[in-house]
């Protein structure tokens, strides 16, 4: 199973659908994050038919922040949006050759995760944020 996660920073730009196509030929994406494409409704169902996968799901942008979108081919897997909010999609998992379950959440922060999950799960995405404020190299402190 291969996933790409990318923060696209906007996918407006013609190049982004042209990136997207290349990096599936290129490593054999079963499934890709977007995320922060920051596009309206019609501009997602527009683009995203075109990137090369059968089926997507998205979220879209609050305040002009964020926007996260899910693009997979059931092949190799067989996936399933199981829950999405303002900035997750969770989606549920089964690989055919290991035969097992396993949930992908495609994230942009801050993001509240209060879930049980109880088989394996990966993250991925933008995650803005700090564990601590001794991870913060420039800028102001705060709180």
């Amino acid at each position: 199973m291969k996933i790409i996660s990318w923060n696209t920073q906007g996918a407006k730009k013609p190049h982004v659908i042209k990136e997207v196509q290349f990096l599936i030929r290129t490593y054999k994406a079963d499934m890709i994050f977007l995320v922060e494409i920051m596009v309206n409704e019609k501009k997602v169902l527009k683009i995203l038919p075109q990137m090369g996968f059968d089926h997507f799901d998205y979220v879209l942008p609050t305040n002009h922040s964020g926007n996260i979108v899910v693009l997979w081919n059931n092949g190799k897997i067989h996936a399933s949006p199981l829950f999405k909010d303002s900035r997750t999609i969770h989606m549920l998992i089964h690989d055919s050759k290991k035969t097992h379950n396993s949930i992908l959440s495609g994230i942009y922060a801050p993001a509240q995760l209060n879930l049980v999950i109880d088989v394996l799960w990966c993250l991925m995405g933008n995650f803005n944020g700090l564990a601590s404020p001794n991870e913060k190299k420039r800028g102001t402190s705060t709180p």
